[in-house]
């Protein structure tokens, strides 16, 4: 599976690297709406923004919100803008910030959000409107995502698991932003970000949508639909202070202060099997076994 999904990102990769392929709009799909955080990032943003405008689905509006770069980025972008539905540059207070701004401008049914380090697969935009267009029920769609380098080689792959609010404020990730996209009409309902938090605005994004939504209303597919890039100036570097700063920030402001009771711990060992019982149903004995190790053998801070 993951030389087949190596030759898929390869193949796309290699397209976004020569040029636009863009697809002719069409009115008679719905409209989805890609909002892109931008702060220096020039050597991925030209990859970031082919792989939205290279989709396999041509009704898609992408908005890029510039923090004020300095490193060539915002030439990147001017060379793309008749393909953008809105753009600026301009300083902002933080991602979260940025993210407010570009929704603002959003005009699709469905909205998604890729980091301008991160990819799409080529067709995630598709998978998912076609998922939401049949569960008409369902608000929220994301699926498996794949960790990949800065020469875009793929790391590994994660699996997602259903959606669980319990295993999600107790326990932790099991779905990634950009492997997810979700409607309109919940974004507008419980989606405006936190510009307080500069870490970890997905995790209080994800949790109030499942808290005031309800998990029922997430729909996982068993495919990637996201790449998130890990390199050596990303912002996203483990629990660090300031991230489980803002995770009590967010236990607190949603009434979820009972994480960090006796109580709270004995939950956060429960869900801890329970994603190990979800490892083996999703990947198999020997995915379960070589996370296990590599969680024995990587070093106490």
């Amino acid at each position: 599976m993951k030389n087949v999904l190596d030759s898929q990102l390869k193949e796309f990769v290699s397209r976004l690297k020569r040029n636009t392929e863009v697809l002719p709009k069409s009115d008679t799909q719905r409209k989805v709406s890609i909002v892109m955080p931008l702060y220096n990032q020039v050597d991925y943003i030209e990859r970031s923004i082919f792989s939205v405008l290279n989709q396999d689905y041509s009704n898609i509006e992408l908005i890029i919100i510039d923090g004020g770069s300095t490193d060539g980025s915002i030439e990147i972008i001017k060379k793309h803008e008749s393909y953008l539905a809105y753009w600026m540059t301009e300083p902002d207070e933080g991602q979260s910030d940025a993210l407010n701004k570009g929704f603002e401008h959003a005009t699709g049914e469905i909205f998604g959000w890729l980091n301008a380090d991160d990819l799409y697969m080529p067709d995630a935009i598709e998978r998912a409107v076609d998922a939401l267009n049949k569960e008409k029920y369902k608000s929220v769609v994301f699926g498996d995502y794949l960790t990949i380098d800065k020469e875009d080689n793929i790391i590994k792959k994660e699996f997602a698991f259903d959606f669980s609010v319990g295993q999600f404020l107790y326990e932790g990730f099991h779905l990634n932003a950009q492997s997810m996209f979700w409607k309109k009409d919940v974004h507008f309902r419980f989606g405006k970000f936190d510009k307080s938090l500069h870490r970890t605005m997905d995790y209080d994004f994800i949790l109030r949508i499942g808290l005031r939504e309800g998990q029922k209303r997430f729909l996982r597919l068993p495919i990637p639909l996201g790449c998130f890039r890990r390199h050596e100036a990303q912002k996203t570097q483990g629990l660090d202070p300031t991230v489980i700063a803002e995770h009590h920030v967010i236990a607190s402001k949603n009434n979820c202060n009972l994480k960090y009771t006796l109580l709270g711990y004995g939950m956060k060992r429960f869900y801890r099997i329970r994603r190990v019982w979800w490892y083996f149903k999703r990947a198999g004995v020997a995915y379960v076994a070589i996370k296990l190790l590599r969680k024995i053998s990587k070093p106490s801070p």
